[in-house]
């Protein structure tokens, strides 16, 4: 290959990559959560799950900083996943911890258009059946350009990116919804108060449109308390753009790329909000506020807004007020997108690949990741949460408490009225009884270790003579279960020394949902009733170990508040999962699992079933042929009864080949194939990550050799195949005769892909070569059908020659030779009793050495007199190929 690589982005801009390490300010550390992937973007969840789109059309989920084996979703078969197109974004409901919605982008197959589809989440995995498409965007003029970063807005609103699809000119078309932002309701449908609703030259569906003259918006996003909107618009020659998105308002392009100078400008025209030349880099991608619940990060950094370029590597902040960027990472390879999750920590995504810049090289990588950054201190102490204000009553304790974070060790003080308390040294601190005489006091906290000092806001105490009042719950009483999709009702009651009894305007109820040592809200806080009813969903947690905290807080007129709650649990049941044969893997709501399994579960909670296509268990093939009950498909859902109930799933072995591997001729050449070659050997499989090395060393030099492979293939399944190879350098695929992919050009690992019908067991001629210039070499070779996942092509399917009438799959001969590749002598060992002659002949029938006298253990001698090739040993009616090399 060659040794200047090039590579290229999801966003088409051709650009080179130098690998360093990752590099962040003192203080902060980075660590791989995730590998392997081929990424486009990520979100974080309410309870800290990390959601990744994979281009190809899944979601993979991590969970405590852990990829899971869980696929929330997978709509490959509906996903065009060509160049830059694929599953390029997702985005939560703000409201995904109660419905379960999220959204994602995709290009649709066969269509070369994008689309918006909700989905309806359910655990680690998705409701079949439950994809809304909201929009279909027109056709696109290339396979480029396709944007598709999405945000809510605090209005309700989803907020949609998207690209100019190759056609500049659309980004300032009134008639396109390309090259724009647009606005629209969760239910897709126009909002009535969007920027064009009444210009008369917006018409029907592109009323949507918010913003225009984008080039491709790859990254968004929206921050929390302002509801400012960037969007990081990648350029074309020149300028690379951070756009605060503002209604009504045209961006420029492709009349003006990054700031005006002497342009005329369209109307309602708008400058970038910041821009770059690419001096500094030529893709801007990733796009995250940090205001999280909890900063984790020093305080300059809060509110700030983080992007990052692809070709450069690094990411950076800068202030979404004004200013100019500062640098916060160097180093990645290919950083494509962030998130922030609410305690603090930033995740980033890394595309990571080979490079190359052409459709192949876009249209996947086996070597994204993703990254989780942290803060652990410059030294300095550093106070995340301050302690906050209190009221007791008389005699009540008052707890105050802080999190810091910095180089240990450190010592904490906490203090009174700017005096030490003695024994305060935690990061919580409980004031004992206090008194009408503290009344008003400060409490503060000081942090200190070897780099410093840090002191926290001043919490003021409030003292009050006044006793608390005292809410009861009436219902639900202690003991009640729950099941999924019936009501959980509720009453209290509450009285106060001073006032008597409270009214429903000064009771509060919320309930909490629990799932093992989190939770999520359930039913948001709310005033002004003394009883109520809580409709628990079907959908969302599929764990069985849950259950509901019922609070009720009452408050007196001077502001004293209590808190008591009822826990209330489920009632379980269990369900069956079987297989036939027993032991095969059966997937529980996107959780594989094997069978026999017994699945506890809440009542009433839907759950899903999915009987994989295709399985292997060792070294036997299965394919799923139907459930116990025909009436099933094979993916369903169903609400979990409360009788145990079981479910099997029927699958069917599938007849595999016998194959060797296919035979290969390595060349000390230079993209020629003048016989004989220098190596001949049987691979079972074409899968070579060479690096710098060589074949073999000694024989086949480390650069400037070719390879070519032959023989014949047996697909397992009638169908069309798409053949894929990954190869450093040159290439080209024959399948049946026919030319399927030829790339015979120098390129960095480079995947290709060419697809045609074939039918089961059915031998057909293949021929693959390769070249490799300098540099690493790599040469794969893959298929993928629609039973059959996309996989390194085994051996069983390939075989160095073609099958005889007497050597058929699955029959095993009654001796074994061996080596299969041989210099002079063969040996064979025979289970044959009254056979003795056997005969060595070529592939044409031609014999060249017959023999007598078979025993148990033996050793053909003389085989050096013949020419390298591939030679079939008979014994009987049974035969085996072996190979004569040089």
């Amino acid at each position: 290959m060659n040794t200047c690589k090039k590579y290229w982005l999801i966003i088409s801009l051709l650009v080179s990559w130098k690998a360093v390490s990752q590099q962040f300010p003192t203080g902060f550390i980075s660590r791989e959560v995730a590998a392997n992937l081929d990424p486009t973007d990520l979100v974080v969840t309410p309870d800290q799950r990390v959601l990744i789109t994979i281009k190809s059309g899944k979601i993979l989920v991590a969970e405590n900083d852990v990829l899971t084996s869980s696929v929330m979703l997978n709509i490959e078969n509906q996903v065009d996943n060509f160049n830059e197109r694929g599953l390029g974004h997702l985005v939560l409901d703000p409201n995904f911890e109660l419905n379960n919605y999220y959204y994602v982008y995709y290009t649709e197959k066969n269509s070369n258009r994008n689309r918006v589809s909700r989905f309806t989440a359910n655990g680690n995995s998705t409701l079949p059946g439950s994809e809304v498409v909201l929009l279909q965007l027109e056709p696109m003029a290339g396979s480029i350009h396709n944007g598709g970063d999405m945000v809510f807005g605090p209005d309700g609103k989803l907020y949609i990116s998207t690209g100019d699809g190759a056609n500049a000119s659309l980004a300032q078309s009134k008639n396109s919804l390309l090259g724009k932002v647009l606005r629209m309701n969760p239910d897709g449908t126009v909002p009535d108060d969007n920027p064009f609703i009444h210009d008369p030259t917006f018409t029907g569906i592109n009323k949507l449109i918010y913003a225009l003259g984008f080039r491709n918006p790859f990254s968004m996003d929206i921050q929390p308390g302002t509801g400012k909107i960037f969007a990081c618009d990648v350029g074309n020659s020149n300028w690379e753009e951070i756009n605060e998105v503002l209604a009504g308002k045209n961006y420029g392009w492709p009349v003006i790329e990054g700031y005006r100078t002497t342009e005329t400008p369209p109307a309602n025209y708008q400058d970038p909000f910041y821009a770059y030349s690419h001096g500094d880099g030529c893709s801007i991608v990733g796009a995250a506020f940090y205001n999280p619940q909890t900063p984790q990060f020093p305080a300059g950094y809060v509110g700030k807004f983080f992007y990052a370029d692809y070709c450069e590597g690094y990411i950076r902040q800068i202030d979404p007020t004004g200013g100019s960027p500062l640098p916060f990472a160097t180093g990645i390879n290919r950083p494509l997108a962030m998130a922030v999750n609410r305690t603090g920590a930033m995740y980033y995504l890394q595309r990571a690949g080979f490079g190359g810049g052409s459709p192949g090289d876009n249209t996947s990588t086996p070597d994204g990741s993703l990254w989780k950054v942290e803060y652990t201190g410059s030294g300095e102490p550093f106070i995340g949460s301050h302690p906050l204000p209190t009221l007791v009553s008389v005699g009540e304790d008052a707890v105050f408490t802080i999190s810091v974070s910095g180089a240990t060790p450190m010592t904490v003080q906490w203090q009174k009225d700017g005096v030490a308390i003695p024994g305060a040294t935690g990061l919580s601190y409980t004031f004992p009884s206090a008194q009408l005489t503290d009344d008003g006091s400060a409490f503060r906290c000081v942090v200190t270790n070897a780099f410093g000092t840090a002191t926290s806001n001043a919490a003021i105490l409030h003292v009050t003579a006044n006793a608390r009042p005292q809410p009861q719950i009436l219902t639900p009483v202690a003991g009640t279960l729950y099941r999924a999709g019936e009501p959980i009702n509720f009453s209290g009651v509450a009285t106060d020394n001073e006032d008597g009894s409270l009214p429903a305007s000064q009771l509060t109820w919320k309930i909490d949902f629990h799932h093992n040592d989190h939770t999520h809200p359930a039913l948001q806080a709310v005033t002004g009733i003394s009883s109520g009813s809580y409709s628990v969903p079907r959908i969302g947690e599929t764990d069985h170990n849950v259950w509901y905290r019922i609070y009720l807080t009452a408050t007196d007129s001077e502001g004293l508040s209590k808190t008591v709650y009822q826990d209330v649990h489920p009632e379980l049941t269990a369900f069956i999962v079987n297989t036939v044969p027993p032991g095969l893997t059966v997937y529980v709501d996107g959780q594989p699992k094997p069978a026999p399994q017994s699945v506890l579960s809440v009542i009433g909670v839907t759950r899903t079933l999915e009987a994989p296509v295709l399985q292997f268990n060792g070294a036997d093939l299965y394919t799923f042929n139907q459930w116990s009950d025909p009436g099933l498909q094979r993916v369903f859902s169903f609400n979990a009864p409360a009788d145990p109930v079981s479910f099997t799933a029927h699958f069917t072995a599938v007849p595999l080949g016998n194959g060797d591997g296919l035979l290969g001729n390595y060349f000390n050449q230079s993209r020629t194939f003048f016989m004989p070659s220098d190596l001949m050997r049987v691979d079972p499989v074409i899968n070579f990550d060479w690096g710098a090395d060589s074949p073999l060393t000694g024989t086949i030099p480390n650069n400037n050799f070719t390879a070519r492979w032959e023989g014949f293939i047996q697909p397992p399944f009638t169908g069309n195949y798409t053949f894929y190879t990954l190869s450093d350098d040159g290439v080209r695929l024959w399948i049946n005769h026919f030319l399927l992919i030829d790339k015979w050009i120098p390129q960095a690992a480079t995947e290709w892909s060419g697809t045609m019908n074939l039918q089961a067991g059915e031998l057909y001629p293949i021929k693959l070569e390769f070249f490799e210039d300098g540099g690493d070499a790599v040469m794969k070779l893959l298929w993928k059908s629609s039973l059959l996942p996309k996989q390194i092509i085994p051996q069983s399917q390939l075989y160095s020659a073609p099958i005889t009438g007497i050597e058929k799959p699955g029959v095993n001969p009654g001796f074994v030779i061996y080596p299969t590749v041989v210099a002079d002598e063969l040996i064979v060992q025979s289970a044959f009793k009254s056979l003795t002659s056997w005969a060595i002949s070529n592939l044409t029938g031609q014999t060249f050495i017959t023999g007598s006298g078979m025993e148990t253990f033996n050793i053909c001698k003389g085989l050096d007199t013949l020419p390298p090739g591939v030679y079939i040993f008979k014994m009987g009616n049974q035969a085996k190929r072996f190979i004569k090399n040089r």
